[in-house]
């Protein structure tokens, strides 16, 4: 079975190894990053010493996580259009790659690059989102899946209400 290609921005890859899912989405998928995104969590979170960049750093070393260089687009209209939300390189070059390689997936968790997304007719999800799809394909146990929502409220910057949804449709997995 050939595994589905999803692009992640900074954050989400971020927040995907706070809340401890990065191998359950390693392992459903192909996972891509643009060259940008491992500096903005890699490079950059190491220097910091955070612990998440060490998990994503081992991931990419594991071939679980393949960073790619992006090319500009050489439509005017999606070069445009990914300018008028002003978004940071990170999330540019993850739309950028997402449409160049035809990818199934773009996690994102930036309103401006969601707002993009969905002007460009990208499938894209958020982390707390991806959870209760794994929660409702019971991809993970409901009692992880709850536990690593509650990280991605504490760490993400979520509002209350997007969260709380997301906690009551684990919840109906029973």
């Amino acid at each position: 079975m050939t595994k589905l290609l999803v692009v992640s921005d900074s954050s989400s890859l971020i927040l995907a190894a706070k809340a401890k899912i990065i191998e359950i989405i390693c392992a459903e998928f192909l996972v891509e990053i643009p060259k940008k995104v491992f500096e903005e969590t890699v490079v950059a979170g190491k220097e910091l010493q955070q612990a998440d960049a060490f998990i994503l750093e081992k991931a990419v070393n594991e071939k679980k996580i393949v960073v790619k260089n992006t090319i500009p687009s050489k439509s005017k209209e999606i070069a445009e259009l990914i300018e008028i939300f002003n978004l940071d390189e990170g999330e540019k070059q993850a739309i950028l790659l997402y449409l160049e390689k035809k990818a199934q997936l773009l996690l994102v968790d930036d309103k401006q690059a969601i707002n993009s997304a969905k002007l460009l007719e990208i499938n894209w999800l958020t982390v707390p989102g991806l959870l209760v799809e794994f929660a409702k394909r019971k991809k993970l146990e409901k009692k992880i899946a709850l536990e690593s929502l509650r990280i991605l409220q504490e760490e993400g910057r979520y509002k209350l209400g997007f969260i709380l949804k997301a906690f009551d449709e684990i919840e109906k997995e029973g």
